[in-house]
């Protein structure tokens, strides 16, 4: 289906002039460490002839459909298929006498090529930007430098990212390669309008915003919602999309400001070995493989891959913080080369971190903590994760018109946390002006009397409380999803059609424990030796099970060439139910349920002015129900989703043969009627809020000449609170964890015998904690009487006298990397993060604070066989 949706996408990528091509492909055939002599031998029209594992496995993958017979035919299709020119270099009437095995499935274009004309001695060779000639073979060869994606992995988007219109940031293999991003976080920050926050009381693991909306529940893997909490780590990744604005059609509940996506790697025609081996400092230890293995005589063409991951090492400038994890993924492929392929796939990861929350607020800003202070318990705080992940994939092509998809997956995501969250007063539960009377001082973390700290406070002086969080919960998900994609005509119109059904079954069941008794702590020394005293009593044991159903369609109509219009609907019916039970009380359980339906929509108009570039509208519609992350309360449980809308216009523009493509956006999402609890009463919860992002983005991703590649990133978000019931003096501040501007960019280049450099940056503005307390009292006057303005009475309270935003500061980080091939098959390469050692607060929470790594390293050796 999408070769065809996508002929115009690779037509301007074989477009350009051949000089490009050429020097591409002398630049990549550098890199793999060939030799000079070699090097001189390449001409614009020798052979392509990819070797195993090289860049080409990591080249978008194009969906083919040609069947078994005479290879002149399926030239024909091929050319068809991809939009390129096949010129045969045969005496006249030879081509007739060969046949061709047929290709099917999802292949590069190389692999397509390189499949057609298995085991017919012909061999193919580049010509120019947009033919490839088939001849007898050659004796040149070289590998060809992996390309842009063009597209995302799921069968939901019908167009190339040029026309699609939304903004959508890909970020490639070649990308996380360069940078060594070993986690999803680290790959996310080559994206702008995204931000990191320290996980919640119940969900450790991976949290972020995307345009200034909470994303923690919008991690899907393969395009089905990731819902465990656990920290993901890179090494099953083909590429990660980010797609930003609206995206309630495509995938339901949720996805306010965006969803995020990790693509994972299947098995691929070719033989090869990839091996990582990588040692840095704070006694980081990673070793990472990747092996296909062919299986071309097995069930119409099959294939294996297994991916591992062993990971053990410290954190930069925090002592007793530990990452341990391992991980494999396994998959099988069958029917590469029929008109049903599938796919099984396992994913497994165990990881077990010595945990670290941090340095503790006071009041309005970061308390004055050595930067390098520790203040949990190293031998009995703990993050424990396993998850195990079954997916299965099968496609029907019933021609190359119409096509069947389905996904069906089993999750299972297990959690045991106790983890030190360090704390010195209460956080103010009101934004209270300078003015306005408090009914009571904030308290000691610690004691629970009256807080007698302020800013200037020495901090020997200053005891911290040790608050334990501690949860331990099973998750699972089992989901089925299926679409059907379709091109087709009505009236001479060009359609392209993508309709879905998927539903399943989620179930949450944490069991929190409350600790008594824990030894504090000093905030200029603390003790990571005391030993640790708690008592822990089980205070809440939760059972939630949601099941949900999902009916979805998108049209993207084609009027002529120069004009796209698409639209789509979606139904969501989403039935949670929830029980609560308090251990050695005589409280009954909390039961409470709660049924949703509601609809979502999109609209986009597309521009195309010319072959490399489009300009969009787009509208889109989404909510966000109570049991949305699978919580609930009786309170939650009455209220209707909130709802948000989100307006876009942009651009995307390709030059350089699509060597480099742009894009910018302007947009706008609100959300109209925010959940608010009332802070004297929590079981007061109401739709009362209103909530708006709205800003600007831009980015470049190129992969040019001189082994030059660069990613560059802008975004200028202005977010606010619109209105508020329970919390009117947030109105017009900004939203929690939401920087006015990030800014991200990398650029790698060829620099001198075979050596290739890179620097890069990242800029993360201010962000406030809290979308309804963004500033808070310092100092007050003394208890006093004093009329409440509100009722006219006489009240006893203190007078507040100052007050301060609580936020973060902006910060920025740089890094750099160098690598050297040292064979055409073993790299080396080195890592350097925060060059200039910087300290900052990379994950802010409205009660404790995470800093960022310090300055580090990881040198690697790479292997590819």
């Amino acid at each position: 289906m999408k070769k065809d949706q996508r002929r115009e996408s690779l037509r301007r990528r074989f477009a350009g002039s051949r000089s490009w091509l050429a020097v591409g492909t002398l630049a990549a055939y550098t890199v793999m460490g060939s030799s000079r002599q070699s090097l001189a031998a390449v001409k614009p029209g020798s052979e392509v002839s990819p070797g195993p594992g090289g860049p080409v496995a990591n080249l978008p993958v194009k969906r083919f459909n040609i069947a078994a017979g005479g290879l002149e035919d399926g030239i024909k299709a091929y050319e068809q298929a991809t939009g390129l020119t096949v010129r045969v270099e045969l005496p006249g009437g030879t081509l007739a006498g060969f046949q061709t095995k047929g290709v099917t499935g999802l292949h590069t274009v190389e692999e397509g090529m390189r499949l057609l004309l298995e085991d017919t001695g012909l061999s193919y060779a580049v010509q120019g930007s947009s033919t490839m000639v088939v001849g007898l073979k050659r004796s040149e060869s070289v590998e060809v430098t992996a390309s842009l994606p063009d597209t995302v992995s799921m069968n939901k988007f019908t167009q190339p990212l040029i026309d699609t219109p939304q903004t959508v940031a890909v970020v490639p293999q070649f990308v996380l390669h360069e940078q060594q991003n070993t986690t999803l976080r680290d790959a996310l920050r080559n994206v702008p309008g995204i931000s990191m926050a320290a996980g919640e009381a119940g969900a450790q693991g991976d949290n972020l915003t995307i345009r200034g909306f909470t994303a923690r529940n919008d991690i899907f893997l393969d395009g089905i919602r990731d819902f465990g909490s656990y920290y993901r780590d890179s090494f099953n990744y083909e590429q990660v999309e980010v797609l930003e604005g609206p995206a309630g059609v495509q995938f339901g509940r949720g996805s306010t400001g965006g969803i995020i996506n990790q693509s994972t790697k299947v098995p691929a025609a070719d033989k090869f070995i990839h091996v990582q081996t990588q040692f840095g400092t704070d006694a980081t230890r990673r070793i990472s493989a990747d092996v296909n293995e062919p299986l071309k005589d097995f069930a119409a063409g099959s294939a294996v891959r297994v991916n591992a991951v062993g990971v053990a090492g410290g954190v930069a400038g925090r002592p007793y913080a530990e990452n341990k994890h391992y991980g494999v993924a396994p998959s099988i492929s069958f029917g590469m080369n029929s008109a049903t392929p599938g796919t099984i796939g396992y994913f497994h990861v165990t990881e077990s971190d010595t945990p670290d929350y941090g340095l503790p607020w006071l009041f309005n800003k970061l308390a004055p903590a050595n930067r390098h202070a520790y203040f949990g318990f190293p031998d009995s705080n703990n993050l424990h994760a396993d998850v195990d992940v079954v997916t299965g994939r099968l496609a029907h092509s019933f021609n190359e018109h119409l096509q069947l998809h389905s996904i069906a997956r089993w999750a299972n995501y297990q959690r045991k946390a106790q983890i030190t969250e360090p704390q010195i007063c209460s956080n103010a539960s009101q934004a209270i002006p300078v003015g306005r009377y408090v009914s009571a001082l904030p308290t000691s973390s610690v004691t629970g009397a009256p807080c007698t700290y302020t800013p200037a406070t020495p901090a020997d002086l200053i005891a911290v409380n040790r608050n334990q969080i501690a949860i331990k919960s099973v998750e699972s998900d089992l989901w089925d999803q299926t679409e059907l994609t379709a091109r087709f005509k009505v009236l001479g119109v060009r359609n392209d059609f993508v309709g879905g059904v998927e539903g399943g079954q989620e179930t949450s069941n944490p069991v929190r424990t409350t600790y008594k008794n824990v030894t504090p702590t000093n905030l200029a020394n603390p003790n990571p030796h005391d030993a640790f005293t708690g008592t822990g009593t089980v205070s809440s044991v939760t059972h939630v099970k949601s099941q949900s159903v999902g009916l979805y369609f998108v049209d993207t109509v084609h009027l002529g060439r120069m004009f796209d219009l698409s639209g789509g609907v979606r139904w969501d019916y989403f039935d949670t139910r929830y029980s609560l039970y308090v251990p050695n009380t005589t409280t009954p359980a909390t039961l409470a349920s709660q049924d949703v339906t509601k609809p979502t929509y999109r609209a986009a108009f597309v521009y195309k002015p010319n072959a490399h570039g489009s300009v969009y509208f787009d509208y889109g519609t989404s909510f966000n129900p109570s049991a949305e992350s699978l919580s609930l309360s009786v309170s939650t449980s009455v209220l209707p989703p909130e709802e948000n809308e989100t307006y876009e216009v942009g651009a995307k523009y390709s030059l350089l043969n699509d060597r480099l493509l742009l894009d910018g956006a302007w947009f706008r999402t609100t959300k109209l009627n925010a959940r608010e609890t009332d802070p004297t009463n929590s079981n007061n919860i109401v739709l009362a809020g209103n909530q708006r992002v709205k800003g600007v983005q831009a980015s470049a991703v190129g992969r040019l000449p001189q082994g030059m590649d660069l990613v560059l990133g802008y975004a200028y978000l202005k977010s606010e609170v619109l209105s508020s019931k329970f919390f009117p003096t947030s109105v017009g501040y900004p939203l929690a964890n939401v920087p006015k501007q990030t800014f991200n960019a990398f650029v790698t280049r060829n620099v001198v015998a075979h050596i290739k450099a890179g620097l890069g940056a990242n800029y993360v503005a201010a962000r406030t904690a809290s979308s309804t307390v963004p500033f808070t009292p310092l100092t007050f006057g003394p208890l006093t009487t004093y009329i409440d303005p509100a009722t006219g009475t006489q009240k006893k309270g203190y007078q507040v006298l100052s007050t301060g935003i609580k936020q973060v500061p902006g910060y920025w980080v740089f890094n750099a990397m160098i690598s050297r091939p040292v064979t055409d098959r073993i790299e080396l390469q080195a890592n350097i993060f925060n060059l200039a050692n910087r300290f900052y607060i990379d994950q802010p929470h409205p009660s404790h604070l995470i800093p960022g790594a310090g300055l580090s390293a990881l040198f690697g050796v790479n292997f590819k066989f």
